[in-house]
């Protein structure tokens, strides 16, 4: 045996509930969970490391299902700004000047994040899908479902007003679906990736070029992860572009491009029939609470989804918006504004929460036979937190187990010591084992000084109302 967990609370998550086991062992051999059960029996001596877990819960690695990190490196670029302009004039004249070489140090900072705080799979939406992958998730040995990003829009939209319609212009969107194919030809064999195909959203792709990425999808047996119904200045193209009645999700129906096959992110612009019609269709839901709360002041409909009993989980989206990639926060925020906007405190408990960061998130990636919940034969990607910390203080189990709870509405990600993917110890009571955690937050921050002043005249000229609030000293 590889690794030993004993004398823990297990979070296993096997069944219908946590699957909680009270002194708790698991074993780890050869990448897989090879033993889940009682410490009391369990012939763990001879395993080459034994992890103590008095005091700790041992639960599967969390699963990020939608997460842009190459964008964490313009962390704090774009908040406060009204929901129409925060693409075009708030993120976008800063994205614009970030090299490729930016682009990998963003998301190393990001998945760094995610690590410490206890993510083991990356729903990783990007363009450069293949040089993130050879330069951060390879060689860090961490679980990605990556996606290349595909739209037929240029960077030059600055300008336009929310009724202008986008040009599409179909040559950049075949160059960007055949980066998604060698994706997909490049990666095919690797253990720890798994790939989908990305069509950015529907105002930004041609029904001509989704019809192709759709059937290229069925022909790979592999998902499409797609933005869907994300706001005013979505619906603003959608109805310029299909008719005054049109939506996202009627356009998506008409046209066959609803089904198992998909992953829709955010559907905070949907209406009750409609999300009643995804769920009907097997459509799958991300939410991303934090980025959309921010971005649009409007709560993901991930509550009314699982009530409908649709298939959902969590994500953390971009750090320009929210600010983090921590899904232990995801999990707090999504519960709190679930239970504000239902005006029921009773809804997405912390239990649920607790399923859509982990198992659920592994169903709607198409991964749960391989990670999700704690089984033997299972892929070990598995964390530790340590119940002794300030924010989970005091930990009670009679008459019932208070740590639940603490866990989704306490823990601020610090206190998880241990991160195990595909039986690999990533970090080891709270340090990385095989990463330079400084060195790369000396990097990121001097790429970023450099591409906010490159950006300067840009974003002034974008004009958004972070320009007005840094001239009143505001920033």
């Amino acid at each position: 045996m590889d690794i030993a967990i004993i004398n823990t609370w297990l979070l296993t998550f096997q069944g219908d509930n946590l699957g909680i086991i009270q002194d708790g062992a698991l074993g780890i051999e050869d990448g897989k969970i090879s033993y889940v059960g009682s410490t009391d029996g369990f012939n763990y001596k001879e395993a080459d490391r034994i992890i103590e877990g008095t005091d700790h819960v041992a639960m599967p690695g969390l699963i990020n299902g939608h997460i842009h990190t190459p964008l964490t490196l313009l962390r704090g670029g774009a908040q406060d700004l009204p929901e129409i302009e925060w693409m075009n004039k708030g993120i976008l004249p800063l994205a614009m000047h970030m090299t490729l070489e930016d682009l990998i140090c963003g998301s190393k900072l990001g998945v760094l994040e995610g690590l410490r705080t206890g993510t083991t799979t990356f729903a990783e939406y990007t363009i450069n899908a293949v040089d993130i992958l050879e330069k951060v998730y390879l060689p860090w040995q961490v679980r990605v479902v990556a996606t290349e990003m595909i739209n037929e829009v240029g960077f030059g939209r600055t300008h336009l007003k929310p009724i202008d319609l986008y040009e599409f212009d179909r040559s950049k969107g075949e160059n960007e679906l055949k980066r998604a194919q060698e994706l997909f030809q490049k990666f095919r064999s690797e253990e720890l990736v798994t790939c989908m195909y990305g069509p950015q959203a529907l105002d930004m792709v041609s029904l001509d070029l989704l019809k192709t990425i759709k059937e290229q999808a069925i022909e790979q047996n592999a998902g499409i992860h797609m933005h869907v119904a994300q706001g005013q200045r979505e619906r603003l193209q959608i109805t310029g572009r299909y008719g005054k009645n049109a939506s996202t999700v009627k356009v998506l129906h008409k046209n066959g491009l609803l089904g198992p096959f998909l992953l829709a992110a955010h559907c905070h612009d949907t209406n009750e029939k409609e999300r009643e019609l995804m769920v009907k269709e097997g459509v799958k839901m991300v939410a991303c609470p934090s980025a959309i709360g921010m971005i649009d002041g409007i709560v993901p409909p991930v509550g009314h989804y699982v009530e409908l009993g649709g298939s959902a989980g969590l994500g953390t989206d971009q750090a320009a918006g929210p600010g983090s990639h921590n899904l232990f926060r995801e999990m707090r925020t999504a519960s709190l504004l679930t239970k504000t906007l239902h005006r029921d405190p009773t809804v997405l408990p912390a239990w649920k929460a607790l399923q859509l960061a982990t198992i659920g998130g592994a169903k709607i990636l198409g991964i749960a036979s391989k990670v999700g919940s704690l089984e033997v034969g299972k892929q070990a990607d598995v964390i530790t937190l340590n119940l002794r910390h300030l924010h989970l203080t005091p930990t009670v189990s009679r008459p019932f187990r208070n740590f639940i709870p603490n866990l989704v509405y306490s823990t601020n990600g610090t206190e998880v010591d241990n991160v195990i993917i595909n039986g690999k110890v990533i970090l080891s009571k709270g340090k990385f084992v095989n990463i330079d955690e400084q060195a790369i937050i000396e990097e990121a921050n001097i790429r970023a000084k450099r591409i906010f002043e490159s950006a300067s005249e840009d974003w002034k000229k974008a004009n958004s109302k972070l320009v007005k609030y840094t001239q009143e000293g505001w920033l």
